[in-house]
């Protein structure tokens, strides 16, 4: 059985940038480009320092129109394991 230094661990941060419905503006690629790597360049810079245990990170650059996009949270029963004790 693999030790917890073996597992792989993953921190995922995600952002997401959205374009208001209505704003008549053309998002053209070269300065999307360029605002993906900015941030990336920040998010790099800083890395070393908040997280030093980190030897690489990934970028995902997607860009599309989200048409339909649906996300739904829903409760569920509590029970003694998910309900805090008071």
């Amino acid at each position: 059985m693999p030790s917890d230094n073996d597992a792989p661990r993953v921190l995922r941060l995600t952002f997401e940038f959205h374009v208001p419905r209505g704003l008549h503006v053309n998002i053209r690629n070269q300065r999307r480009f360029s605002a993906v790597e900015a941030l990336v360049a920040a998010v790099q810079g800083v890395a070393g320092q908040v997280f030093p245990w980190a030897n690489r990170m990934t970028v995902r650059h997607e860009w599309s129109y989200a048409w339909w996009d649906k996300t739904e949270e829903r409760e569920l029963p509590a029970t003694d394991m998910n309900t805090p004790k008071k």
